[in-house]
């Protein structure tokens, strides 16, 4: 690898961490270039500035994401059940694996202005909202309002991440069994 792919990836590493800590309010171009260990002049050979680079990070970061979770979610060679239990898995491991995105896709996602809103085909709520509206279209969940369902059966999976994330609650292997336990409960479906 060369050395400025190697700068550029420790810039955006930098960054990310920075951002998934600090929040992208408080993040300066000074605070990066310092976490990176470079001058601030080699992060705009990169970037025009703090909130180009953040969003073409969270755009990277976010569409890594949901590819793994629409590969899920809508391979509609499975049960509805099974797909819910590895989507929810899915995101899980994503969390353990990656925190730092992670946290950087969930709290960056409202700072950024609403020229910049999210598609509705990557936007993680309309991703479950579409998930559900399929799932009650093919008979395979009881009649529900999707939208309001979706909105739930994401604050079941995501407020456990967020509670780990400020120390409040312990993560087990079994944590995802036990999310999607209950999101199959809220559906109806146990």
């Amino acid at each position: 690898m060369s050395r400025p792919i190697m700068k550029r990836e420790t810039i955006e590493e930098s960054a990310i961490r920075l951002f998934a800590t600090k929040g992208l309010a408080r993040t300066t171009i000074k605070d990066i270039a310092s976490e990176a260990g470079v001058t601030e002049g080699a992060l705009y050979r990169y970037y025009s500035g703090k909130e180009e680079m953040a969003w073409k990070l969270f755009n990277r970061e976010l569409d890594q994401f949901t590819h793994l979770l629409s590969e899920v979610l809508f391979d509609d060679r499975m049960p509805f059940d099974l797909r819910l239990g590895l989507a929810i898995q899915t995101i899980y491991d994503y969390y353990i694996y990656n925190g730092d995105q992670f946290a950087f896709i969930l709290l960056t996602q409202h700072g950024f202005p609403e020229d910049k809103l999210l598609s509705r085909e990557t936007e993680p709520m309309a991703m479950a909202e579409r998930f559900i509206g399929q799932a009650v279209g093919a008979g395979e969940i009881p009649p529900c309002d999707a939208d309001l369902h979706a909105g739930l059966l994401m604050g079941a999976i995501m407020q456990p991440l967020v509670l780990h994330r400020y120390d409040k609650l312990e993560l087990t292997p079994g944590t995802p069994a036990q999310v999607t336990a209950s999101c199959l409960r809220m559906l109806g479906l146990c």
